[in-house]
C-alpha cells in the first residue's frame, strides 16, 4: 500500500492524441494540428432550434432518388426499387411528376423489356430528357427521349459500358457531355452521347481532407453513386461512401454509415481536391436547381442512423463561405476553413434533422462565464450530476480554463452560473503551476461520503497532470482544497473521475480505463493501478474514462474518434464496455451514444439514466454546449445494451 500523497507512475499509454491548441493568453499558429474540436461555423450539420426530421416527399419504397427539373419547371423523379432493405432491379421503371415538390403523381412506367434497371437517373440537359441506368448484373445504359413530353415520349437507348454501376450524366456549359459512374469514374462522351465514350474512364482518387497521419489510419469503403455538378463556377464531384477508423464507422457502427462526400476541381475531368463529408447519412444523391435557382439534393438513406430509409427525400443545400478564419470552439484562437476546396463548404438545410436518434438532441442554454475571452457561452467535457440538494450541477472545460467553473439548474432547462469554485494558488512552486500557461480542463463533480469532490486535470506539468479536490463545507460551491497531501499530481495522464461502489469502496478512474482504489479517507491510494481492457483486447476509447454501476453491471465509458480523426470527419463517440466484476471479464467495446465523446452517464430525479455530452464533431447536433439524452438500458442477463432514445419528445425529464 502506498502512503497518502505518494503515487508510483502507471504504465505509459503514450502521449495524448490531441492536445489543446490555445493557451490562455498565448495563441498557437492558426494552422496548428493540435486543435481538438471543430469550428462551429464549418459544421456539416447545424440544425436550428425548431428543426424537424426530414419528411419523405411521398410514401413509396424507393431509394437512389433522382430528381430533375423539366422545361415546364415541374419536378420529375425516379429511383431504385426495393424489397425490404435490399435494392432490386426492375424492368418496369416508375417516373413521378410534381409541380411543387409537395403533391406527386405517377407519370408513367417505362417498359425496359429484358433489362432490369437499378440506380436510374433522370436529367433534362441540352433541351432533352435523358435517363442513365445500371443494368442488373453489370454495365450501364443511356436513354434519350424523343420529345419533352416525358409522359408519352418514345426513346432511343444505347449501352455505354459493359461493366460498372450507378451511372450519371453531366453536360458542361459548352455542351460537352460526360459519363460519371461508380466510385468516381469520369469520361467524355462523343458529340452524340448515344455513340458512347470518347475516351477511357478515369478514376478520381478519394481521400478525406485532413492531416496525413489521420488519412493513413482511415479506410474508405463502399464508394458508389458518383454525381457531378457545377457550383459557383467549380466542378463538384459527389460520391457516397463509408468512413472507418479502428474497425468502426462514423457514429461507432461496425457497418458504417452512407455519407455523401464531395471534392472540387477547376475542370470536370481535372485534378480534384480531397473530399469532405457534405451530406451525412444521405446515401446516394443527385443535385438539381428549382425554377428559382435554389440548389437541392436528394436524400436516399439506407444506414441505421438515417432519418429516412427506403423512402424518397430532398433538401435545400446551403453554401457556406469558408475562407475566413473562425473561432475554434473551446479556444480563443482562430483557424482557417482551408480543408474546403475553393473556400466553399456545402451542407444540408439547417431546418431539418438528418440523423435518427441523436439528431433530435438539443443543447441546454447556460450562462456565460464572467470575464471569459470567448464571445459566447461554451463548455466541453460536459459533466452533469444530481446534487444532494435536488439541483443538477454542471461543470466542464470552460471559461478561460484558468480554474474550475460551476453551474446549477433545478430542471435541466437552463444552467445558471454559480461561480469559479476553485482558483488555483498563484504560487509558481505548486505542482499545477510548473508549466507556463497551463490550462484546467475536464473537471467532474461527485458527492461521496457526505461532501463534494472534484476530479480534474491540467494541460501540462512535469509533476503530474491530474488530481482531486475536496469541498471543506460539504457544499458543491466549496471552498475546495487539495484532497491529496504533497505537492504533486497523480501522473501524466488526463481526464480523471471518481467512482463509489455499492460497498462504499471508492476508486480513481482516468484516461482510457486506468483504475485505482482509494483509501477510506480518500486522501491517497489503497491499491495498485489496474487497466480495464475488454475481452477482445481493444481499448474502450482513448480518453474521458468514467465508471458507473447499472444494477449488477459495471459500465466503463470512454471517448473515441470513429470513422476518422478529429480533422478527418470522424465522430467523437461515447463508447462503453460492461462487466459484472471490476476484475472482468469485460465485454467488447461498443458505442453507447454517438457524438457524446467525453460525456458521462448520470441519473435524473426519477432514476432514469441520461448521458451528458457537448458536441465535438462536424455532424453532432450542436457543438460546445451542454446537452444530454435519455439512455435506454436493457439488461438481458448475459449483457447490458445501451443506446440513446430515438424519441425527441423524451429529451427533457
Amino acid at each position: 500500500m502506498n502512503a497518502p500523497g505518494t503515487f508510483p507512475p502507471a504504465r505509459s499509454l503514450g502521449a495524448r492524441l490531441m492536445a489543446y491548441a490555445c493557451l490562455v493568453g498565448v495563441f498557437l499558429a492558426p494552422d496548428s494540428r493540435a486543435q481538438h474540436g471543430v469550428i462551429r461555423e464549418y459544421a456539416a450539420l447545424a440544425p436550428v432550434p425548431d428543426a424537424v426530421p426530414l419528411p419523405p416527399l411521398f410514401e413509396a419504397r424507393l431509394t437512389d432518388t433522382s430528381i430533375t427539373v423539366g422545361p415546364d419547371k415541374a419536378f420529375y423523379l425516379t429511383g431504385s426499387a426495393t424489397e425490404g432493405d435490399r435494392v432490386t432491379g426492375t424492368n418496369q421503371l416508375a417516373i413521378w411528376r410534381s409541380a411543387d415538390m409537395k403533391q406527386w403523381a405517377r407519370l408513367r412506367t417505362l417498359d425496359l423489356g429484358d433489362t432490369r434497371a437499378r440506380s436510374p437517373e433522370l436529367h433534362f440537359l441540352g433541351g432533352r430528357f435523358w435517363l442513365a441506368l445500371e443494368r442488373e448484373g453489370g454495365g450501364t445504359e443511356l436513354l434519350r427521349f424523343d420529345t419533352t413530353e416525358l409522359g408519352t415520349s418514345g426513346f432511343q437507348r444505347a449501352r455505354i459500358t459493359e461493366l460498372g454501376e450507378d451511372p450519371s450524366l453531366f453536360c458542361d456549359a459548352d455542351g460537352t457531355f460526360f459519363w460519371v459512374m461508380g466510385a468516381g469514374e469520369i469520361a467524355r462522351l462523343k458529340p452524340n452521347p448515344l455513340d458512347g465514350l470518347a475516351g477511357p474512364l478515369v478514376r478520381v482518387p478519394v481521400r478525406i481532407a485532413g492531416p496525413k497521419p489521420q488519412q493513413a489510419e482511415q479506410a474508405i469503403r463502399n464508394l458508389h453513386g458518383a454525381f457531378l455538378a457545377r457550383i459557383s463556377g467549380k466542378y463538384h464531384l459527389f460520391i457516397t461512401g463509408q468512413l472507418f477508423r479502428n474497425g468502426l464507422g462514423r457514429t461507432g457502427l461496425a457497418d458504417g454509415v452512407n455519407d455523401v462526400l464531395v471534392a472540387a476541381a477547376d475542370k470536370p475531368d481535372g485534378s480534384y481536391s480531397d473530399f469532405y463529408v457534405a451530406f451525412p447519412n444521405a446515401g446516394q444523391t443527385v443535385l438539381f436547381r428549382d425554377a428559382g435557382g435554389v440548389l437541392w439534393a436528394t436524400y436516399s438513406g439506407q444506414d441505421e442512423r438515417a432519418i429516412l430509409r427506403g423512402r424518397p427525400g430532398a433538401f435545400k443545400v446551403e453554401t457556406i463561405a469558408a475562407a475566413e478564419p473562425a473561432w475554434t470552439i473551446g479556444f480563443a484562437g482562430a483557424e482557417k476553413g482551408d480543408r474546403f476546396p475553393f473556400s466553399l463548404m456545402l451542407r444540408p438545410d439547417t431546418a431539418f434533422i438528418y440523423e435518427r436518434g441523436m439528431g433530435s438532441a438539443r443543447g441546454v442554454p447556460l450562462d456565460k462565464v464572467p470575464g471569459q475571452r470567448a464571445a459566447v457561452p461554451w463548455i466541453r467535457d460536459t459533466f452533469i450530476m444530481l446534487g444532494h440538494d435536488g439541483n443538477y450541477y454542471l461543470t466542464g472545460t470552460a471559461g478561460n480554463m484558468d480554474g474550475i467553473q460551476l453551474w446549477r439548474s433545478p430542471d435541466l432547462r437552463h444552467f445558471e452560473y454559480v461561480k469559479q469554485v476553485w482558483t488555483p494558488a498563484s504560487d509558481p512552486a505548486r505542482w499545477y503551476n510548473r508549466a507556463p500557461n497551463r490550462l484546467f480542463w475536464a473537471p467532474e463533480l461527485h458527492y461521496i461520503n457526505g461532501t463534494y469532490w472534484i476530479a480534474f486535470c491540467i494541460s501540462a506539468g512535469d509533476q503530474g497532470k491530474n488530481s482531486v479536490l475536496k469541498s471543506t463545507s460539504g457544499r458543491p460551491e466549496g471552498p475546495y482544497e487539495p484532497a491529496f497531501p504533497g505537492n504533486q499530481g497523480v501522473d501524466q495522464h488526463i481526464d480523471s473521475s471518481l467512482f463509489q461502489d455499492t460497498d462504499g469502496s471508492t476508486y480513481y478512474v482516468w484516461q482510457d480505463g486506468l483504475i485505482r482504489k482509494l483509501n477510506a479517507a480518500m486522501n491517497g491510494f489503497g491499491g495498485e493501478v489496474q487497466k480495464i481492457i475488454p475481452q477482445d483486447g481493444r481499448r474502450v476509447g482513448y480518453e474521458g474514462a468514467t465508471l458507473v454501476k447499472m444494477g449488477a453491471w459495471y459500465v466503463l465509458t470512454c471517448a473515441e474518434w470513429n470513422g476518422g480523426g478529429n480533422h478527418a470527419d470522424g465522430t467523437y463517440d461515447m463508447m462503453y464496455a460492461n462487466s459484472k466484476s471490476l476484475a472482468g471479464p469485460w465485454k467488447p467495446r461498443r458505442v453507447a451514444v454517438p457524438h457524446a465523446g467525453h460525456g458521462a452517464l448520470f441519473k435524473d430525479r426519477s432514476g432514469r439514466w441520461l448521458a451528458s455530452f457537448f458536441g465535438n464533431d462536424r455532424t453532432a447536433p450542436f457543438r460546445a454546449m451542454p446537452g444530454f439524452v435519455p439512455v435506454e438500458v436493457r439488461d438481458t442477463g448475459d449483457d447490458l445494451i445501451l443506446r440513446p432514445t430515438t424519441n425527441p419528445e423524451t429529451t427533457l425529464p
